[in-house]
């Protein structure tokens, strides 16, 4: 399991990966000090799921802090992010990279989601 957590904090926490222009067709970007704006509202994710609301910002390393629907707490850079208006989205991610972000956070504060869906497969043991 300790296995598992680190290699999933490292994977979290390596530079974001390309993500389809189909993805953030239609959105803008979210300057790290358009960031406040947000606090408190709800974020959603690929499928329009909403996946927490914004409970803290940090605008100068750009990062937010979400409160997952069931108590998940992730920090989400904020090149995973873009707006339509005054709703926040972040389109790549789902409900279970929220999941995994919480539960890497707890075993590595300040972990933080840069790139999405991480798989992470433990060796087969003997």
């Amino acid at each position: 399991m300790k296995r598992t957590m680190l290699i999933a904090s490292l994977l979290l926490l390596s530079s974001a990966a390309a993500v389809p222009a189909s993805a953030f067709e239609g959105l803008q970007p979210v300057a790290p000090q358009e960031l406040n704006a947000f606090v408190g509202s709800n974020l959603f994710g690929q499928a329009h799921a909403n996946l927490g609301v914004v409970s803290a910002v940090d605008p100068v390393a750009g990062v937010i802090g979400l409160t997952g629907r069931f108590g998940e707490y992730a920090l989400i850079s904020s090149s995973m992010l873009a707006r339509n208006g005054l709703t926040l989205r972040a389109p790549e991610l789902t409900a279970g990279d929220i999941k995994i972000a919480s539960d890497t956070n707890l075993a590595h504060p300040g972990a933080m989601i840069a790139t999405p869906h991480v798989i992470v497969i433990e060796p087969l043991v003997e």
